[in-house]
């Protein structure tokens, strides 16, 4: 909670210095709050591009004659 200055100025050292913590660390807290949707869609992100990169290292490994086959089955199989 912030206070007003004229509230600080009544108060001892030590109490404004407590009162300037407790300030702070509200601050501090709020944004971490913000901060936790951005990470969460960070860490979606993170995510699906570690699985793309998967799936493509494991496709780059197949023959080029096992893709094509796959590819004509696949038409062959949806017409």
């Amino acid at each position: 909670m912030a206070y007003r200055k004229k509230t600080l100025r009544t108060m001892s050292p030590t109490a404004r210095k407590v009162a300037r913590l407790a300030g702070e660390l509200d601050s501090v807290a709020r944004r971490l709050k913000n901060l936790i949707p951005e990470l969460q869609t960070l860490e979606l992100d993170s995510r699906a591009l570690a699985n793309a990169k998967a799936i493509y290292q494991k496709e780059a490994e197949k023959p080029a004659e096992q893709i094509l086959e796959e590819a004509i089955q696949f038409d062959l199989e949806n017409r």
